[in-house]
């Protein structure tokens, strides 16, 4: 589900997206044209579209105004779960371990993330870079060119969830059997700070405890 103002959007298992008008519960529009479970949607007010990712592999734009299907996006090879729009760019992880690319005026695919080889289970993004969780690795790409840039930590057993800012990445990881959240900051090398202080990491428990100090097993 995604909502902005008196609009919300929902995707559901029937295979529908429909867009409904908060103040009085009315159904606005109903975009039919998947064919399998929806499990993401996104909602641009800005332009009045908004964006299902489903089971049957594939992304329709369609527009809350009239109810029409704008595009289908295909390529995908498995289940579409997250999808994010970001500063003029969509983005779409799924389970077939790649991230794509997408211009959602036009519907064209600029570019394909490959390198993980499991489900992708969070992702963030801007004009400048991509950062995305799956296979035992949170990894960075160049958003305009698609290519990978490296791995900012690695050797994990899960990951859940990423979020970043201009300056701090954070991410919730799971690790020898241990859950963390992990926070990278994108800014140590620019304002100084040593190398032998980058990558620390601290553990505490739920009271505030520090029980583990040490390096965080991060690509730098």
């Amino acid at each position: 589900m995604a909502a902005y103002g008196d609009t919300v959007v929902s995707g559901s298992f029937d295979c529908t997206v429909r867009v409904w008008k908060v103040s009085t519960g009315e159904m606005v529009h109903c975009l039919a044209g998947h064919l399998q479970k929806i499990f993401s949607v996104v909602l641009d007010h800005v332009s009045s579209r908004c964006m299902s990712g489903s089971m049957d592999n594939s992304v329709k734009i369609g527009s809350i105004e009239t109810g029409d299907c704008l595009f289908s996006l295909d390529g995908h090879t498995s289940l579409v779960g997250l999808l994010e729009l970001s500063q003029g760019v969509l983005v779409s992880g799924a389970v077939d371990g790649t991230l794509r690319t997408w211009n959602p005026d036009d519907g064209v695919c600029r570019s394909i993330l490959t390198g993980h080889t499991e489900a992708i289970t969070c992702f963030q993004h801007d004009q400048q870079k991509v950062v995305s969780g799956s296979d035992r690795a949170l990894k960075l790409w160049d958003t305009r060119t698609g290519q990978y840039v490296r791995d900012l930590l690695s050797g994990l057993s899960g990951i859940w969830q990423v979020r970043y800012d201009e300056r701090r990445c954070v991410a919730t990881v799971q690790r020898d059997g241990l859950s963390y959240v992990e926070v990278l900051d994108f800014g140590a090398a620019r304002d100084g700070i040593s190398e032998s202080m980058r990558g620390r990491r601290i553990v505490v428990d739920s009271h505030g405890r520090e029980v583990e100090t040490g390096k965080a097993k991060a690509e730098t």
